[in-house]
């Protein structure tokens, strides 16, 4: 299945399930109350467009390259959100994403060939405004505040994604002469209701509820859960340099979550 039929149909899946909850639990007056449509509207582009980037990262300069750029995204909120948002910067927050980074390192660097990375300069551009959307992305739910679900930011990130990557969809998939399998379309259901509906209304919820560079911190414990999947799922097994960052990444959570015990959430700009 070419990568930008599976996000839309995916995106779709969800998007279907999240307005059915949306329309029955009193979305449209949870978004008149806000006063935030427009700047909804934008996050759902924002992220339609990290996902078109993020994919593009992948296939240019590989998957390794594409996945470590976009994981820049908390260095680049730690360093703008005191900002843009007006919040107080935290030493606490920089250290916490210096080891971060460096646990990411740990897991990635090793398996990056310098010189197919110094070829692929136009993967490498399409991760580098990954990890930006990403950052955008967190920022803009935190200016919005805590008057909107995660699931409803979930249905505008959908919305953006079917509006914006159908074109391609439709493009790759009748040139590659794609048909569809029974194992690709429960892989587009797990992906949609699991993957999308329920974890990315959870991760939005949870930006809500802590400082934003926290939430772009405790995003690195994403891709340290992939090796372990691997060893579960296929026996394979991980190289110490990949145990050893993901334990620097879950001592930065851990440092973050600590840290915050007891913070009162400034006020954010309207």
């Amino acid at each position: 299945m070419p990568a930008s039929l599976l996000v839309v149909t995916r995106m779709g899946l969800a998007g279907i399930v999240l307005a059915v909850l949306f329309f029955l639990t009193g979305g449209v007056a949870e978004v008149k109350r806000s006063g935030h449509l427009r700047r909804l509207v934008v996050l759902g582009f924002v992220v339609a467009l990290e996902l078109v980037l993020y994919y593009a990262a992948i296939q240019l300069a590989g998957v390794t390259v594409g996945v470590s750029l976009e994981y820049m995204a908390p260095v680049w909120v730690a360093v703008v959100a005191p900002w843009v948002l007006r919040t107080r910067r935290q030493g606490v927050d920089m250290i916490a994403v210096g080891v971060a980074v460096a646990g990411m390192a740990l897991i990635l660097v090793p398996s990056v060939s310098l010189s197919a990375a110094a070829g692929s300069v136009p993967g490498i551009v399409c991760g580098i405004l990954a990890g930006f959307c990403f950052a955008a992305a967190m920022m803009i739910i935190k200016s919005i505040g805590g008057g909107v679900r995660g699931s409803t930011f979930a249905l505008f990130y959908c919305l953006g994604s079917v509006v914006l990557i159908t074109p391609l969809a439709v493009w790759q998939t009748l040139s590659s002469h794609y048909h569809l399998t029974t194992t690709d379309a429960w892989i587009v259901v797990i992906s949609g209701l699991v993957y999308t509906a329920l974890c990315f209304s959870l991760f939005s919820d949870g930006i809500r509820h802590v400082r934003v560079e926290h939430a772009g911190i405790l995003g690195y414990l994403e891709p340290v859960t992939a090796p372990l999947w691997a060893l579960v799922l296929i026996g394979e097994v991980p190289p110490w340099t990949t145990a050893a960052g993901g334990a620097l990444i879950v001592g930065a959570g851990l440092l973050v979550v600590f840290s915050a015990r007891g913070e009162i959430e400034p006020e954010l700009l309207g």
